[in-house]
C-alpha cells in the first residue's frame, strides 16, 4: 500500500517538471497520413485512364453497333472509308513514285561517268523497307476500297423497293388545295428527285449485273455490250447528278421560305411560365435539328456534285485526289449525322 502513495505532496515550481500523474497521460496528438509515393500516384492516373478508357469503348461500340444495324448507317461509315482510302493511296502512290524517282536519279547519276555512249545498264537493286512497306499499303488500301465500292452498288440492287414506297407515300398524301407555294414548289421537286432517282437506279443495276456478267444476251456481250455498259454507268450518274441537282434547289426554297423566328408575344402566348419555358426549349430544339439537318444535306451534296460531273464524262473531271477528298466530306457529313442519331 505504501508504494501506491506519492512520495511527496510538494507541488512543483516549475511547470516544466512533469509530475508523476502528468507524465503518465499519453501523447494523443494526431500524426499527417503519409504522402503517396510516386509509383502509387502513377499506378493511380493509370488505373483511372484505363478505367475512363474502358468506359468510353464500351459506349462508343453499343453506338456502334446501332450505326450498323440500319443500311444508311452501314452505307454512310463505308462510304467514309472508302473515300478516305482513295485518298491514302493516293497520297502514298505519290510518295511511292518520288522514293522510286528518286532511286532511278541516284543510279543514273552514278552511272554516268561509267557507261559508254551506247551501253545500257540492267541491274536488280533491294527494294528498302519503307518503299516495299509503302507498295503494299498502296495495294491493300486500293484491295479494299474495291470491295466496299463494289459491296455498296451491290446492296442497291433492290433500292428500287425503298423508291417505290417512297413514291408511294408521296402519292398517297395530296396537298390540300390551299396549300403554299413553298409547299406546291417542294412537292414538285420530291417527284423530280423520285424520278432522278429511279433513273439512276435502274441504269446503275443494269450496268452493274453487266460487269459481273449476269446479262448475257447479244446485246450485253462482246464489244457491243461493253460500250453498252458504259454508256449505262455515264448516265446513271447523270441521273445521279440531276438528283444532287435538285437537292440543292430543294435546300435553297427551304432557307429561302424559312419562317421568321417567333415575336415574344407569340412566344411566351401560354398558360404559364412553365408551360412558356418547356415550349421555347422545344422550339429551340426543333430549330437547331432543323438547321442542322440543312447544313448536313448542303455539304454532302455540295462535295458530291463535283464527283456526279467527274463520273459523267468519259474523260472525267477529277483526278484521284480529288475524289477521295470531296467523297471524304460529302460521307462524313452523312457519317456525323447517322453516329447523332446513335446517341
Amino acid at each position: 500500500m505504501e508504494g501506491s502513495h506519492p512520495t511527496t505532496t510538494t507541488i512543483p515550481s516549475d511547470p516544466t517538471i512533469p509530475t508523476e500523474s502528468s507524465a503518465s497521460i499519453p501523447d494523443k496528438t494526431p500524426y499527417p497520413p503519409p504522402n503517396p509515393t510516386l509509383l502509387q500516384k502513377l499506378r493511380f492516373i493509370l488505373l483511372k485512364h484505363l478505367a475512363s478508357a474502358a468506359h468510353s469503348t464500351d459506349r462508343n461500340l453499343v453506338r456502334l453497333s446501332k450505326l450498323l444495324s440500319t443500311p444508311s448507317g452501314t452505307d454512310a461509315l463505308l462510304c467514309t472509308i472508302s473515300y478516305t482510302l482513295t485518298l491514302l493511296r493516293t497520297l502514298l502512290s505519290r510518295l511511292l513514285e518520288r522514293k522510286l524517282a528518286k532511286i532511278a536519279t541516284d543510279i543514273a547519276e552514278k552511272a554516268d561517268g561509267i557507261l559508254l555512249p551506247g551501253e545500257t545498264l540492267i541491274a536488280t537493286l533491294p527494294t528498302p523497307a519503307s518503299t516495299k512497306l509503302i507498295a503494299q499499303a498502296v495495294g491493300s488500301s486500293k484491295a479494299l476500297a474495291d470491295i466496299i465500292g463494289d459491296y455498296r452498288i451491290f446492296v442497291r440492287l433492290w433500292g428500287m423497293v425503298g423508291m417505290y414506297t417512297w413514291a408511294r407515300s408521296t402519292y398517297r398524301d395530296p396537298l390540300p388545295v390551299d396549300a403554299s407555294r413553298k409547299d406546291k414548289v417542294l412537292r414538285s421537286l420530291t417527284w423530280a428527285a423520285i424520278a432522278s432517282c429511279v433513273g439512276f437506279q435502274v441504269l446503275e443495276n443494269g450496268a452493274y449485273l453487266s460487269s459481273k456478267g449476269v446479262l448475257t444476251t447479244a446485246s450485253w456481250t462482246g464489244d457491243v455490250g461493253k460500250a453498252r455498259e458504259d454508256r449505262w454507268w455515264l448516265w446513271s450518274s447523270r441521273f445521279w447528278a440531276a438528283y444532287v441537282g435538285v437537292e440543292l434547289v430543294r435546300l435553297g426554297v427551304m432557307r429561302y421560305y424559312t419562317s421568321p423566328p417567333p415575336t415574344q408575344m407569340e412566344e411566351f402566348g401560354g398558360d404559364g411560365e412553365k408551360e412558356d419555358k418547356i415550349r421555347k426549349e422545344e422550339t429551340l430544339r426543333k430549330e437547331q435539328l432543323g438547321n442542322w439537318l440543312w447544313w448536313k444535306d448542303l455539304a454532302s451534296n455540295v462535295a458530291y456534285a463535283p464527283m456526279t460531273f467527274h463520273w459523267s464524262m468519259e474523260q472525267g473531271l477529277l483526278s484521284d485526289w480529288g475524289v477521295g477528298a470531296c467523297g471524304i466530306v460529302a460521307g462524313g457529313a452523312l457519317l456525323a449525322d447517322a453516329w447523332r442519331t446513335t446517341v
